[in-house]
Order: structure tokens, then C-alpha cells, then sequence
């Protein structure tokens, strides 16, 4: 912690620490409660199969990356105690399920292959920590992410592999990792990976550059996909952007940060219209729907605009309105039908479904499940039929829970093969990309953990 930020939380008395402690932790109990009433999602049985560990219990390494409210650390090891009976929450963590599945994601900290951490650790920044507001508003969103993700499954959104044995309670200590996540760890961001495409770009020949188009739309078509799922289960994502999607160890995409999440709530719908009443100005700027801009009510069409626009950049591996300020955004973007320029070299159905997926009208948009089947047509069409790694059915993560293997058996070795192979020519690294002028968080702030990538700029 910094020497500012150590002066800023000593400045605290105690009885105020205890004060904002408390606050949070009810703030945050009653995001979880609320959740696991309301919700169709939230699964009880899958959350109780995640691992529970003791603060002390995870030793971590290097800073990956820090966002809005959350600091991102590599995990260097997780140091299990030995008698569970001197644990401070030793009930949750003591059951024979919590020993057995405790005990995998220690041992499995490390890859065998190469040695490389699988894991990373996202707890609220020092920062947020010293201010009361933020404390309580990054607490809520980051126990919202987890009842999402302890239920979420899918191949293109990032796992849960444990959290904090203390539950909502460890924010009322305000204590550096009072509450945390263990998550899959990514070596890359889309954004990152945009920038090595575009380096790669000059040396592609006219013959390659089929296939090097299909590699990127199969990105694309990775995060309809994930996108896709949650439409299905009446969540909206509202930060979709190049920040928040990312790469594991084998060139997988995954969706992560869901502090923004949504889950649909027919009470909230806007009259008898498909709308909802929702956060406005919640989002990304650049990427945001002009009515979230708006504050007006919107549904889950507001994330097939940010769709649109996120493919539109990883077809042209440009940035959408790159140099234009929030003034000229608001009125030409927001207020009015300025939209990115559509390259007459790519195929008429994919311009035909970027201009509809960011037309002012929500209710013209296409559903991301259309989105999904079109662009698949796509990279078939540019790949001659071949099929690899086109099936998310039968796709998993990298490395899975027992949990996992119970839902999602156990791929061949000729499968994982296929995959490596459609992924070969994915580079894993990439020179940061700064955005300009139009900022790259909502007033409110991302909750995102790997924000080392996100730059906002006034």
C-alpha cells in the first residue's frame, strides 16, 4: 500500500473503520440475499461446491492489474492450513466437499507443463478501501459477480475457482482481502490482442488474409456465443468492450468482470413495453447504447450495440470513434446516427449486421443468438466448411472443477488437439492501446480486475 494511501486510512478512527465496515457488509449481504431470492440463476448447489479459503491460506505474487474498485494479484501459492480446527471460519471450510475441493485447486495452482499460475485473486484496491462511498458500491458489485459466476457456466466466461471462507462478514473487518475471488487467470486482453492483429496485418498476404479474417471473427463469434448464453438467461452484461475480454493460457476467449450484470427483472419492465427500467449511463462510453447514454429504459439489445461496435473494431482493428470528444460523441453518436464506416471489402451480410446491430431503434436490433448463427454461416463460408471449434457444446476451460466434470464430461484428446490447431496463430501479447478523448468508464466506475488495459482519459 502506498504511503498516501496508509496516511488516508489511518486518518480513519477506529470507530469509523467499524462504522463503514458494518456498512458494507450489509450492503453487500443484501445484494447476496436479494440475488439468491430473486434470482433464476443463482444455483445453491453449485455455489456451495466452490472452495472456501482462509485469507492467510492465499499467498499472493505480482499486481496483474487494477480497475474502478478491484486490484488483480497472480496467485503464488495457496498454503492450506494444516488443522482446520484452529481456522477462523473453520465450519465452511471443514465439510468433506470444501477438504477434497480445497485440496484440488491447491494442487493444481501451477500447470505441470510449464509451471505457469492458473490462478489470480481480485479483492476492492486500497483506494476503495479509503473511500466510504465506493467501499460499499464496489463490495455489492463484487459479491453480485460472484453469485453470478458460481452459477454461470460456460466456455467463454471465466471461472469461479473459490473465494473468501469469510463470506459478506470479511468486509466489515476493512482488511486488505477480507473478501476475495479466485479466478482463471488471462494472459491478454482483446484489446491487446486488436493491436498484434493490426502488426500482424501488414505482413498478411492477399491469399491469407481469408483466413486471417476468420480468426478474428471466430473471436467474435466466441463472444456472441458467451453473450448468447446470458441473453438466454435474461442477463444483461452492459460493459462490453475490448477491456473486458480476455485470453487464457491456449488462446481461449473469456468474458470477464460482471460487476455491471444484470439480471432482468419483470417488475422492472417499463410499462407493457419489452423495456426495463434500469441504471442509465452505466457502461463504457464508446461502447455504450445511446439509450443507456440517455438514461432512458433499455433491455438486452443495449449489449448487441456495444456488440456491433466491438466487431466492427475487430474487423478493422480500428477504434470506433477514435479522436472524438464526449461532446461530439453526445451529439453525433448519442443524439444523433453517426456509426462507423463499413469497409466495402467485407461481405454483405456482415455489414448488414454490424449497421443493425447499433441502429438507434432497440427494437431492430438482431438477438445475439441470430448474431451467433450469422457469423458462424461466416467463418464457414471463409473457411471452406471447416467446422473446428465451431460446437460450444462440447467445449470447457482450460482446467475444471470436480464440479465441472460432473456437468461437462471429459473431452478427447483428438478435440482438445482441433482447438490448439484453429488457435495456433494466436499471439498471446500485445502493446497496450490508449483511448482518447471519449473515457473508457461510466461515472460510477468498472469494477473490472484486469484494468492494467483500461485507460480512462478525460
Amino acid at each position: 500500500m502506498a504511503p498516501q494511501q496508509q496516511q488516508q486510512q489511518h486518518a480513519m478512527t477506529p470507530k469509523q473503520k467499524e462504522e463503514i465496515g458494518k456498512r458494507a457488509w450489509k450492503t453487500a449481504s443484501r445484494a447476496a440475499k436479494y440475488m439468491s431470492k430473486h434470482s433464476k440463476i443463482v444455483n445453491p448447489s453449485m455455489e456451495k461446491c466452490i472452495p472456501r479459503f482462509e485469507r492467510d491460506e492465499v499467498v499472493v505474487g505480482e499486481l496483474l492489474g487494477s480497475g474502478g474498485f478491484n486490484d488483480v494479484y497472480e496467485i503464488k501459492q495457496i498454503a492450506l492450513l494444516e488443522d482446520l480446527t484452529q481456522a477462523e471460519h473453520a465450519k465452511k471450510i471443514s465439510s468433506p466437499l470444501q477438504t477434497e475441493h480445497r485440496a484440488f485447486v491447491a494442487k493444481h495452482v501451477f500447470r505441470e507443463s510449464s509451471q505457469n499460475c492458473r490462478y489470480a485473486v481480485k479483492f476492492l484496491s486500497a483506494d476503495t478501501l479509503n473511500d466510504p462511498s465506493r467501499y460499499c458500491t464496489g463490495a455489492a458489485d463484487l459479491v453480485v459477480e460472484a453469485k453470478f459466476l458460481a452459477s454461470l457456466s460456460h466456455p467463454n466466461i471465466i471461472k469461479l475457482r473459490g473465494m473468501a471462507a469469510a463470506g459478506t462478514s470479511g468486509f466489515a473487518t476493512m482488511n486488505e482481502r477480507g473478501y476475495f475471488l479466485l479466478l482463471d487467470r488471462l494472459q491478454c486482453t482483446l484489446e491487446h490482442k486488436i493491436d498484434h492483429w493490426k502488426n500482424f496485418n501488414k505482413a498478411v498476404s492477399e491469399k491469407q488474409s481469408k483466413g486471417f479474417l476468420a480468426e478474428r471473427l471466430h473471436v467474435s463469434f466466441d463472444i456472441a456465443a458467451a453473450l448468447s448464453y446470458l441473453h438466454a438467461n435474461h442477463v444483461i452484461y452492459r460493459d462490453l468492450k475490448p477491456d473486458n475480454v480476455g485470453f487464457d493460457i491456449r488462446g481461449d476467449v473469456k468474458i470477464f468482470d460482471f460487476g455491471l450484470a444484470k439480471e432482468l427483472d419483470p417488475t422492472l419492465r417499463h410499462g407493457c413495453t419489452e423495456f426495463y427500467e434500469l441504471s442509465g449511463n452505466t457502461g463504457s462510453l464508446r461502447y455504450m447504447a445511446p439509450e443507456v447514454a440517455r438514461c432512458e429504459p433499455y433491455n438486452l439489445t443495449a449489449d448487441v450495440y456495444s456488440f456491433g461496435l466491438l466487431l466492427w473494431q475487430v474487423c478493422s482493428m480500428d477504434l470506433p470513434y477514435d479522436g472524438m470528444n464526449r461532446q461530439d460523441h453526445s451529439e453525433l453518436v448519442v443524439h444523433g446516427n453517426e456509426r462507423p464506416p463499413l469497409d466495402g471489402s467485407w461481405s454483405t451480410p456482415l455489414r448488414i449486421l454490424m449497421k443493425r446491430a447499433w441502429e438507434p431503434d432497440p427494437s431492430v436490433r438482431p438477438s445475439m443468438e441470430s448474431i451467433y448463427k450469422i457469423l458462424k454461416r461466416e467463418i464457414l463460408s471463409l473457411r471452406d466448411g471447416d467446422e473446428t471449434g465451431l460446437e460450444h457444446n462440447s467445449r470447457r476451460s482450460t482446467f475444471v472443477l470436480g464440479r465441472d466434470s460432473l456437468a461437462n464430461k471429459t473431452r478427447s484428446g483428438t478435440d482438445d488437439l482441433d482447438r490448439q490447431k484453429a488457435r495456433l496463430s494466436r499471439a498471446r501479447n500485445g502493446v497496450s492501446r490508449v483511448s482518447e478523448n471519449i473515457p473508457s468508464d461510466s461515472q460510477r466506475g468498472s469494477s473490472s480486475g484486469n484494468q492494467r488495459f483500461m485507460t480512462a482519459v478525460s
